[in-house]
């Protein structure tokens, strides 16, 4: 039954990948390595030896969905899922498990063409911002990053993560050069569906919306009348989004961290010191007494987040990979400054470096280890090449559309 339920789950999304190579044949190489690798790693995971990011995590959600399949059977998924907790991901095992049979290795094949989409997404965002050339170049290093065909190979919650994430970044690139305001509004639902597997990944709406603030200062003006119209037009929206911010304040509560209007530095701390353990644990040293503290561990934080480990930070011989790992965000980074300002003459990509600076601050304070580090900037900050895309291989290429 569970090969089964693998090559049914195959053969859907076949006829789906087929509607669209229909009309873009450019994108067929690369998602075909992007699955093959994919798939190879999740046969090799089941069949031969488990994969590093395929044991810890990935069996505590089996067993919770195991355990609640058994428990509340196939009609109970309310009685189990929770949207502010972190096992949605189980809550959908386990309606799996219960309604059809144990099928571990179709969930694993579920992760991989999750993890294909997602790459394919940011492939169209990356031809519209810059062209099928630019495109296919970032199709091929997505589909064969190490990190990311492990995550989308296992039984983890980062492949369904960085679907939706990605999906809704082409939203918000299409919406953004006039497709229609229906994008914007896909956008948010896909940011907020990524949301359901990992709380912070909500905070790229607020990342959209802080873009969507910045954009009428970035309009060049002509005329004393454009610029107070679009003064205006800024004033109207930081209204906007300071009342949404003001609701969200008060309304909103975060897992693991209670109540906004409650949340203090000695929670945050609390929550950073919790997480500083283990042999990849970083910045142990550092503690964080009061709002100073906060503010100045800012970048030291986010530089450990998006970069580590660093040669001092390696212990054994697999810390050797996640280098490597950290010295390509590094690549990608130093290229997005260098380039900075053809960026700036790009609104779209400003607002999407805004996007991944918002996230990339919020998940620095929730992690403490270059481990977690590791899978988590996979999620969302590899959407850096749809910014870099044009000196990939090559000198920067401007493309004026």
């Amino acid at each position: 039954m569970d090969h089964f339920i693998a090559i049914f789950l195959i053969l859907c999304s076949v006829a789906v990948f087929s509607v669209l190579v229909a009309g873009n044949r450019w994108i067929l190489m690369p998602a075909v390595l992007s699955f093959g690798a994919r798939f190879f790693a999740a046969i090799f995971h089941r069949y031969i030896y488990p994969l590093p990011e395929g044991s810890s995590d990935a069996l505590v959600f089996d067993r919770v969905a195991l355990g609640w399949a058994r428990e509340y059977g196939c009609y109970g998924f309310f009685e189990h899922f929770n949207p502010s907790a972190s096992y949605v991901y189980s809550s959908l095992m386990a309606l799996a498990y219960s309604c059809i049979d144990y099928i571990p290795f179709s969930v694993q094949v579920l992760n991989v063409l999750l993890g294909v989409f997602g790459v394919i997404f940011l492939m169209f965002a990356t031809k519209v911002v810059w062209g099928v050339r630019e495109a296919r170049r970032v199709g091929y290093i997505l589909a064969l990053f190490p990190f990311l065909v492990m995550l989308s190979s296992v039984g983890l919650r980062e492949s369904f993560i960085f679907s939706f994430f990605s999906l809704g970044i082409l939203s918000f690139v299409l919406y953004s050069y006039g497709r229609g305001m229906g994008w914007l509004v896909l956008s948010v639902f896909a940011f907020l569906f990524s949301s359901l597997f990992h709380g912070a990944m909500a905070l790229a709406i607020g990342g959209v919306f802080m873009g969507m603030l910045m954009k009428p200062l970035l309009i060049p003006v002509k005329t004393r009348q454009q610029f107070g119209f679009h003064l205006v037009l800024f004033l109207l929206m930081l209204v906007v989004f300071c009342l949404a911010m003001v609701y969200v304040y008060f309304q909103v509560s975060l897992h693991k961290l209670g109540s906004l209007e409650e949340l203090d530095v000695d929670q945050i701390s609390s929550i950073v010191s919790s997480r500083t353990k283990g042999g990849a644990a970083y910045l142990t040293s550092l503690q964080i007494s009061g709002v100073f503290d906060f503010v100045w561990q800012i970048p030291l934080r986010i530089f450990y987040f998006l970069f580590s480990p660093f040669p001092w930070n390696i212990s054994s011989p697999a810390h050797i990979l996640g280098m490597f790992d950290g010295v390509f965000y590094i690549v990608m980074s130093v290229m997005c400054f260098k380039y900075r300002k053809v960026i700036f003459q790009n609104p779209v990509l400003l607002q999407i470096l805004v996007i991944l600076l918002l996230m990339s601050l919020a998940f620095s304070f929730g992690t403490s280890n270059f481990g977690t580090a590791i899978r988590h900037r996979a999620k969302f900050y590899l959407v850096i090449l749809v910014i870099v895309a044009p000196c990939l291989f090559s000198g920067w290429r401007r493309v004026n559309r």
